[in-house]
């Protein structure tokens, strides 16, 4: 029994350290919402019609975007919009609505990033 109960306490305290490694979310740098997706943590901004969305890895450095590709899809009005993310900054992905977005932002984010998907659920009631 003591054989057993060894590895038992070993893999309880790995797992609990894995799971605590991300911590609080990151503060908002750019007045978004932020989400943790699959190691990595995505800040998410909707403003008008651009769709932009900046990426963190677990140690909360920038991701370059060149590395990260994706599409949004935006609930706007009750109508929902897919939008494609291209590279638009150091680490940020960026689209355009068809339409502006106003009121409460309701989004899903996929991500491939380093050929990894990420994905992540925002909403932000207005």
């Amino acid at each position: 029994m003591k054989l057993f109960a060894i590895p038992l306490v070993l893999a309880l305290s790995l797992a609990s350290g894995s799971a605590l490694a991300h911590g609080e979310a990151p503060k908002a740098a750019h007045g978004g919402l932020v989400q943790e997706a699959q190691e990595l943590w995505l800040e998410l901004v909707v403003k008008d019609t651009d769709v932009t969305v900046y990426v963190l890895d677990e140690m909360r450095k920038p991701v370059p975007a060149s590395q990260v590709s994706g599409t949004a899809t935006v609930l706007v009005g009750g109508k929902s919009y897919k939008v494609d993310l291209s590279p638009a900054g150091s680490n940020s992905v960026q689209g355009k609505l068809p339409v502006a977005a106003s009121g409460q932002v309701v989004a899903t984010v996929s991500l491939k990033v380093g050929g990894k998907a990420a994905s992540a659920r925002f909403t932000n009631k207005a």
